[in-house]
């Protein structure tokens, strides 16, 4: 759940700072938003690791809030923020649905630390 807050959250606030010619009027409030998904973002990448997903969600995860968070804040007027979130914020996604799709069947969620069958 926290993923999909962060990629509708992010994917708002580009949409909201996202301007060609001028600044747009809700610039701000699109930056604001990104810092916001980015934090999110990184919160999701160290419940993964936590939560002892494989080291590759983990990275997909936290590319967005790395990427993306520091482009968003380093240039708030160029585009690579937004072209670096048209591709790394669907790969989160993506790393997350695929590690829910089709979990590691050797990593056992941490309450079923007693369920495994070689302590």
């Amino acid at each position: 759940m926290l993923v999909l807050f962060a990629v509708a959250v992010t994917a708002c606030g580009l949409a909201e700072s996202f301007s060609l010619i001028v600044r747009s009027p809700t610039d701000a409030e699109g930056h604001g938003l990104v810092f916001l998904g980015s934090t999110a973002f990184a919160a999701a990448a160290v419940w993964a690791r936590l939560r002892r997903r494989p080291l590759w969600v983990s990275i997909l995860t936290a590319l967005p809030a790395v990427v993306v968070g520091g482009l968003s804040a380093e240039n708030p007027d160029g585009l690579y923020a937004h072209l670096a979130g048209l591709f790394l914020v669907p790969a989160a996604l993506s790393a997350m649905l695929a590690d829910l799709l089709f979990p590691d069947p050797q990593i056992l969620p941490a309450w079923d630390a007693e369920a495994d069958p070689a302590n």
